[in-house]
């Protein structure tokens, strides 16, 4: 992949999808820079933009959609927060859509439910029944009936909107900086951490769902094989029970941390499936049919601040009491960044098993 400077010209043509997509990342987080500047004014931090980096790629489409008046609308009304998946960002500054698509490109990517290839992405609050055979066919002949046979399905699953937050407080020196040095660690920032609590949410088998609050793993209420120090050994037996399970599997994914992965990878002869790395799997390998996992993505949304009072802790008093301790962001010369994924999953039966290790 070519190396990219962010701060420079480039023409869109030399790049790569995956370097356009980068781009716009990275001009999403510089804007976000931007509105630290400018206390969440849009059209002022689109200003900043096209000052700050004026020889990028990024400033001349910014000055592009100034000069065509797209960024007007929040002269005509109080400034919002920046929500990147809601009208109360993309009216103000609707043209930055393909920058927060960028964004949340690379946040998907970064995902492990961005990494399985070929789960199944449905909408939310909408029925979806599982599979549990297929009708058969036959030869027809000619005049004769063609036969009718009814497919079998499950109960399924309806996947409500739940979602995981986050409040990032960072520096306003930092937040403000944002050179070609602390864009990735900023953007690192924005979604690592969420994206680590999704997929350990997703793979836990301790994770039971709480009707309106949050989905159960997909291993939850799966009975694990106990596997031993023989890695191989216990990918065979893993291997040999998924498939009793789900025998009509095609292309199931192998899910397993980097210790296991890689003693899986040098094993003689190859197990025929390429580890997928996730320090979220645990002490566990597990395996899946990725056309037995339903999950419903809407996005990150992210939102900024530099008034708010906040209580710095992994779990807030909720609700607050008297001996509630906060800091207040501007007496502490900070900004907030709320972050919020909306996500949901399910798995059918017998499209998950897996295996503790030692």
């Amino acid at each position: 992949m070519l190396a990219m400077n962010i701060d420079t010209p480039m023409r869109v043509s030399e790049l790569t999808r995956r370097e356009l997509i980068e781009e716009n990342s990275f001009n999403f987080v510089k804007y976000c820079s931007c509105l630290a500047h400018t206390n969440g004014n849009h059209v002022a931090a689109a200003e900043l933009f096209t000052k700050r980096f004026a020889q990028s790629h990024g400033a001349s489409q910014m000055q592009q959609w100034l000069d065509t008046g797209q960024v007007t609308l929040t002269l005509k009304a109080a400034v919002a927060p920046g929500i990147t998946t809601d009208a109360v960002w993309a009216k103000p500054l609707v043209a930055t859509e393909q920058w927060t698509g960028g964004f949340l490109a690379i946040a998907h990517s970064q995902s492990l439910l961005g990494r399985i290839p070929g789960l199944l992405l449905v909408p939310f609050n909408c029925k979806v029944p599982f599979q549990t055979s297929e009708g058969a066919a036959a030869w027809v002949q000619e005049m004769f009936p063609v036969p009718a046979s009814s497919e079998a399905f499950g109960d399924g699953a309806t996947l409500a909107p739940t979602k995981v937050g986050k409040i990032v407080a960072l520096s306003e020196e930092f937040a403000k900086m944002t050179n070609p040095g602390t864009a990735p660690a900023m953007r690192r920032a924005l979604i690592a951490k969420v994206n680590a609590f999704v997929d350990k949410q997703f793979l836990d088998p301790t994770v039971a769902g709480v009707v309106g609050k949050n989905p159960a793993s997909i291993t939850n209420n799966v009975t694990p094989l106990v596997g031993t120090a023989d890695v191989k050994a216990s990918f065979t037996a893993l291997n040999a029970a998924f498939y009793a399970a789900r025998p009509g599997a095609t292309a199931p994914a192998l899910i397993a941390n980097g210790k296991y992965a890689q003693q899986l990878r040098g094993v003689d002869p190859r197990i025929g499936i390429e580890p997928i790395v996730s320090e979220a799997a645990a002490n566990n390998l597990i395996m899946i049919d990725p056309d037995g996992v339903l999950y419903a993505d809407g996005g990150i949304e992210v939102a900024f601040t530099r008034d708010a009072m906040l209580q710095m802790s992994d779990t807030p008093d909720a609700p607050p009491t008297a001996a509630t301790v906060y800091l207040s962001l501007w007496q502490a010369n900070c900004v907030g960044y709320r972050i919020l994924r909306t996500v949901n999953w399910a798995a059918a039966p017998g499209a998950v098993a897996y295996s503790t290790m030692p």
